[in-house]
Order: structure tokens, then C-alpha cells, then sequence
């Protein structure tokens, strides 16, 4: 992947030139900070791997695919994809496969880094924009490590000599794998679907989709509403999936991540200081952020840097 450089840029205008003529065009539109565009590229039969980063958080509106779908692995940071009118978020590690109808637009994080493969119809044998295709799919999450390594190994065959008699078969089968793996995932093919759509009713997909969202926004504003759109369930039904499965309201739930977010940047970096930590975190009330704390934890934050930093937290301090 990384031997053939396609682009490395500090110029929004170069950047989305070398990017458009690759995959297709778009409107892109940049949040304000240095761009740092980078960009490869691995040509694997008749797929088209690329390794892309802005730098900058960017909005990409693409124009609809015309022969091809693209599947989505975010490398470094995450995205939110909006496909047909429907909002995924999709945190580092995830996988999404897209194939709009009407429209989609990408939000790229600062500093998020994706690999893209361009995968033609003509490997699913389906016709342009099939009725049957859904417009967007989020692989489960116990399934994006294995069709990582899978997309890898394609990256990797394709980089090897073919002189061995019947290897360029092997390649073609391996690509040829993938691609009925993304199709199955899109809903093509007859008999049992490897995977299923992100937004069906099972409550393991709900609970996934609702987690990843309070994951990739614990250090911005969470109301209902947007826990609601992110689960697509109505309020009472989120209520009454919060408490089956976690045991709590789902505003408790967003609280009971932003305090295990704390916890891990205090073990991540122990000299923090845990006023701005806990604000960071969303929590204005340095009382309740205590408390909050502790009823989760055993301890006070005070204590769990102490403990982390081997010192004797002051007797009386809990914050």
C-alpha cells in the first residue's frame, strides 16, 4: 500500500484535484486547520486500494458512484457518514460500505486517516445502483478485524511476482472473495447473509451503533435527542433498551462513559490535572463529578492518581 505515494500536499486545491480525478468528484469543504494531505494507492486487479488523510477535518460530498462501491476502513480516528439520509458513525476500526442511491456526505475527524477500496459492479455482477443494494452498511464490529486482514492480504498478494504457475488465479480468487464478501454484506446473493444490515431490530446492533456514538463524543455535547437518532429508536424504546441492557436511563449511560473516559486518561497520564480533565469530559460540577466518581469507582479521582503516580493521596481531598 504504502510504496506508491498518490499525493503529499499542504494545498487544499492540489489536494482535491489528485483526490477527485482517483475516485470520483466532489464538493469538500475544510473546518479552518493546516492541511496535510496524504495519499497511496494499490491497484489489485480490478480494485483500487487508497491510504487517504487530510489532516484537516473536512466535509466530503461525493457525487453518486457511477460502476463501483466503496468500502470504508477507518485507520486512524473516525468519520460520520450520512447515506440515503441515514447517519453512521463509525469510530477507528470500523468498516462501512457505501453505495448511495440519492446522496451521501463524509465528516473526516481532524487527523482521521481511512483506507478506501473502489470495488466495480461488474465483481458483484450486479447493474449500476441495483434495487437490491443497500445503500449503506456498517460491518459488525466482531467482523471488521477479519475483513481488514483480509483486504491486507489482497494488498499483499497483489505486490507479489506471478511467475509461480496458477498464482495470478489465487490473487483473482482472494479479490474475488472480498468482493462477494461486500456484496453478501449488502444484501446480494441468495441464501443466509454473512452479515445484516446495521440498522435491523436485534438489540446487539442497536447497543453497538448506540455505544460507538457516546464513544467518539465524549468530550462534546450529548443531548437525548441525538442518542434517539443514533439508536433509531423513539425515546421510550431507547429508555426501555438502556435499561435491558446496561441497567440504567440512557443519559446515565453517557455519564457512566464520560467517567470511564476520565478514568483511562488519568491511567493513560497520571499528572493530569483533574479539574480540566473532568471539565473536558463535559462535567461542570466538580462536587458531583467527585461523587459521581466515586459511587462508580470505590475511590475519589484524587485517590486514583495518587494510586496511579505510587503516592499517598491527602487525607479529606476528594477531588
Amino acid at each position: 500500500m504504502y510504496q506508491d505515494c498518490l499525493l503529499k500536499s499542504r494545498e487544499r486545491r492540489e489536494t482535491y484535484d489528485a483526490i477527485a480525478t482517483e475516485l470520483c468528484d466532489y464538493g469538500l469543504e475544510w473546518a479552518g486547520s493546516p492541511v496535510d494531505a496524504l495519499a497511496y494507492k494499490c491497484q489489485a486487479g480490478e480494485l483500487s486500494v487508497y491510504s487517504i488523510r487530510y489532516g484537516d477535518e473536512v466535509l466530503i460530498r461525493p457525487d453518486l458512484y457511477e460502476g463501483f462501491l466503496l468500502a470504508h476502513v477507518s485507520v486512524r480516528r473516525g468519520i460520520e457518514i450520512e447515506s440515503d439520509g441515514r447517519v453512521f458513525n463509525l469510530p477507528e476500526g470500523s468498516v462501512f460500505f457505501s453505495a448511495p442511491k440519492r446522496s451521501i456526505s463524509l465528516r473526516w475527524q481532524e487527523g482521521c486517516e481511512q483506507v478506501i477500496a473502489r470495488i466495480p459492479y461488474a465483481m458483484l455482477k450486479i447493474e449500476q445502483r441495483n434495487s437490491k443494494l443497500a445503500s449503506g452498511t456498517k460491518l459488525l464490529t466482531h467482523l471488521s478485524a477479519p475483513f481488514a486482514h483480509h483486504l491486507s492480504a489482497v494488498l499483499a498478494m497483489a505486490r507479489q511476482p506471478s511467475e509461480v504457475q496458477g498464482f495470478g488465479l489465487w490473487q483473482e480468487a482472494l479479490q474475488k472473495s472480498m468482493a462477494d464478501f461486500v456484496g453478501l454484506s449488502l444484501g446480494l446473493g441468495s441464501g443466509e447473509k454473512v452479515v445484516r444490515e446495521h440498522n435491523q431490530s436485534s438489540t446487539r446492533d442497536r447497543r453497538e451503533r448506540l455505544e460507538e456514538f457516546i464513544e467518539t463524543r465524549l468530550d462534546r455535547p450529548i443531548q437525548l435527542q441525538d442518542l434517539e437518532r443514533a439508536a433509531g429508536l423513539a425515546r421510550s424504546q431507547l429508555n426501555q433498551m438502556t435499561h435491558e441492557v446496561f441497567g440504567c436511563a440512557p443519559m446515565v449511560l453517557v455519564r457512566q462513559k464520560r467517567l470511564a473516559g476520565v478514568r483511562r486518561a488519568l491511567e493513560a497520564d497520571p499528572r493530569q490535572d483533574i479539574t480540566q480533565l473532568s471539565l473536558r469530559f463535559g462535567f461542570d460540577h466538580q462536587g458531583r463529578f467527585s461523587q459521581y466518581y466515586r459511587n462508580m469507582f470505590g475511590e475519589a479521582p484524587s485517590e486514583t492518581r495518587a494510586r496511579l503516580r505510587g503516592l499517598k493521596p491527602i487525607p479529606g481531598k476528594s477531588g
